[in-house]
């Protein structure tokens, strides 16, 4: 075995404790590397989604505005409907 290097021997395994924490910091430097990758991604992809929808609004406001109008009156219905059919619900205990 090298000199210098520490080994635990418990349950009758030989640990190698010095290998095993360079190992182990090796595993959470590449993680970080995957995060931060994956979050530029997905902070480019919010960002061209943010643009393209300003474009849009910007082209096209009262098409859009009835879109959000609609949307919102659509949900309302679905919401108000949900409450009363719950409140029914109730009124049969």
């Amino acid at each position: 075995m090298l000199e210098g290097m520490r080994t635990k021997t418990e349950n009758g395994h030989n640990i190698e404790v010095d290998k095993f924490i360079e190992d182990l910091k090796a595993v959470v430097h590449d993680g970080q590397e995957l995060l931060k990758a994956g979050v530029g991604a997905a902070r480019e992809k919010a960002i061209a989604g943010a643009k393209t929808t300003d474009r849009t609004v910007r082209l096209y406001p009262y098409q859009t505005l009835g879109v959000v109008f609609g949307l919102g009156l659509v949900l309302g219905v679905v919401a108000t409907s949900m409450l009363s059919r719950d409140r029914s619900d109730e009124d049969d205990y």
